[in-house]
């Protein structure tokens, strides 16, 4: 029969984990929760964000109306804080046009919508070449000036001649 020596300070052979081991790993995953946690509750910023996309989609298909029809298009931002607003077709602001997905001509963004977003009051018209223009004359003056859209989740740009939404 053999013997085995066995020396001190050898370390024997354990399988499994050591208490330090699984506490470390459970401190680490309570961490990562945490931090999701955090990430995934507050939602409004993306909301806000996501909501001044589909104005700005809204406006590019404005523009895209004007140029094929060939008379103005436009936006009119309404309401008194202004959280609504609608297309309409040529120089009168009056005359609303159902846009594509929508279940009336206004969109409202805090009762339909559910949105904090926010817009300041304005009309944007688009000439037969995209460009931003008076709201008024026939045929409608382009804008001698960029058009700047302020709005509760941030602020974007209509360029003057190109009509390039920012």
């Amino acid at each position: 029969m053999k013997r085995r020596q066995i020396f001190i300070g050898q370390l024997s052979k354990s399988n499994g984990f050591t208490m330090i081991e699984i506490i470390a790993v459970l401190v680490i995953l309570g961490i990562i929760t945490a931090v999701a946690a955090v990430r995934m509750s507050n939602t409004s910023a993306y909301d806000l964000a996501s909501q001044v996309e589909v104005v700005k989609a809204h406006l590019r298909l404005a523009q895209s109306r004007a140029m094929s029809s060939g008379s103005p298009w436009g936006i009119k931002f309404t309401g008194p804080t202004p959280t609504s607003y609608y297309l309409f077709q040529a120089t009168a602001p009056a005359t609303l046009v159902l846009l594509p997905g929508e279940d009336s001509a206004t969109v409202n963004l805090t009762t339909a919508k559910k949105s904090a977003l926010t817009i300041n009051t304005q009309t944007i018209t688009f000439d037969a070449y995209g460009s931003p223009c008076a709201e008024t004359g026939t045929p409608p003056a382009p804008l001698t000036a960029d058009v700047t859209v302020t709005t509760s989740g941030g602020n974007f740009i209509i360029r003057k001649n190109t009509g390039f939404i920012q």
